[in-house]
């Protein structure tokens, strides 16, 4: 063989070397993961007590990338909500189950731009959560959504609504991290517009982190149409971890702009956490408070929980709760922990839901 032609089988033998590597460096990773929760309920309504088995937000989901350059890497995940103990999802009594009911998307990742999602997706207004240290109850007692979001004045009878939290058709931006902060946004057209209807969704944030220290503010707006509702909201989230003490402090203003001048509404909202830790045991409170929609609509409601929680290792949880719902005389708060029926409701407006629930958590 010439000395060109061992050169020439050298280059190639090189080329097919780094071709391989490169496939083998981008070849996509799949991962299964998920959450099974399920708690043994003592539920009262107000009027009736039912001791039943409830599901918490049990899920299955497959997600995975595969890099494209040395900057961007595709990235997808489709993520569906069930309850293992009666084979429904989410909180509809005839619903068997259906894929893509939580956190479903396909996207671009660029470590120098940022993230592109497109698919179902929460909004940046419902990922800001105190670095993690707001939404730590299990079960019934998680009060973000009752709280914060309105769930529980939605409930109250008034012409007032809750925030959309997670919506469908949605486009999301991930900013790279910078200076400890992130910025997210959103936005969700509407998929629905007609002659005298457009209400496309738009919401954004912007994190700090320090490691020890987190302070974040959101916005989201829903416009105002001839529809009953054009919900506007506000959020603030401060939080902090010193060594086996973390806590949070979450405000929000829920706005109802609509054009009926009988359906506007305004409630603001107050959510204190506390989290301690000791070996094992983790022992969690929050209280929250949600303000009248309206001067003298009496629809305002505090929510109080406490739970203890042993890890039996990093994957099995056992906890324990106490719940209750506080309802001003033409309130009807209710607990939104558990995705399948019977929700505990308050059975007329002003009576006070309770819940006691002894549960087991999973993940994998």
């Amino acid at each position: 063989m010439t000395m060109t032609a061992q050169k020439t089988a050298m280059a190639l033998a090189t080329g097919l070397l780094l071709a391989s590597s490169a496939i083998a460096q981008t070849a996509p990773t799949v991962t299964l993961y998920g959450r099974l929760d399920v708690g043994l309920e003592s539920a009262n309504d107000g009027t009736l007590t039912r001791t039943m088995l409830q599901n918490f937000a049990s899920r299955f989901g497959i997600k995975g990338e595969r890099g494209i350059s040395s900057d961007l890497t595709g990235v997808f995940q489709v993520e569906s909500a069930f309850a293992l103990e009666d084979g429904k999802a989410q909180n509809i009594a005839t619903n068997a189950g259906y894929l893509a009911s939580r956190n479903s998307f396909v996207g671009i990742k660029s470590n120098s731009m940022g993230t592109f999602l497109v698919g179902n997706y929460d909004t940046p207004l419902k990922s800001l959560d105190a670095g993690g240290y707001a939404g730590t109850l299990y079960g019934e007692g998680e009060a973000m959504e009752v709280i914060i979001h309105g769930k529980g004045t939605k409930t109250a009878g008034s012409n007032f609504d809750n925030v959309h939290t997670r919506q469908t058709n949605n486009l999301v931006y991930l900013s790279p991290k910078f200076a400890d902060m992130v910025v997210k946004a959103s936005y969700s057209p509407d998929e629905g517009q007609t002659a005298t209807t457009n209400q496309p969704l738009y919401a954004a944030s912007l994190e700090w982190n320090n490691g020890t220290y987190n302070a974040g503010i959101a916005t989201q707006s829903k416009a105002v149409s001839d529809k009953a509702f054009g919900m506007t909201a506000t959020k603030f989230s401060l939080g902090a971890k010193m060594d086996t003490l973390s806590g949070a402090i979450v405000f929000s203003t829920l706005e109802n702009q609509a054009p009926i001048a009988t359906n506007v509404r305004k409630t603001t909202n107050t959510l204190f956490v506390v989290n301690y830790v000791d070996g094992a045991m983790t022992y969690k409170f929050n209280y929250g408070m949600s303000g009248e929609s309206a001067a003298n609509a009496a629809d305002d409601l505090t929510m109080m929980a406490l739970e203890a929680a042993y890890a039996l290792d990093k994957q099995t949880i056992l906890y324990g709760s106490y719940a209750q719902i506080t309802n001003n005389t033409k309130a009807r708060g209710t607990f939104t922990g558990a995705d399948n029926f019977p929700s505990i409701a308050a059975t007329a407006a002003g009576s006070d839901p309770t819940a006691i629930t002894f549960g087991i958590r999973y993940v994998f």
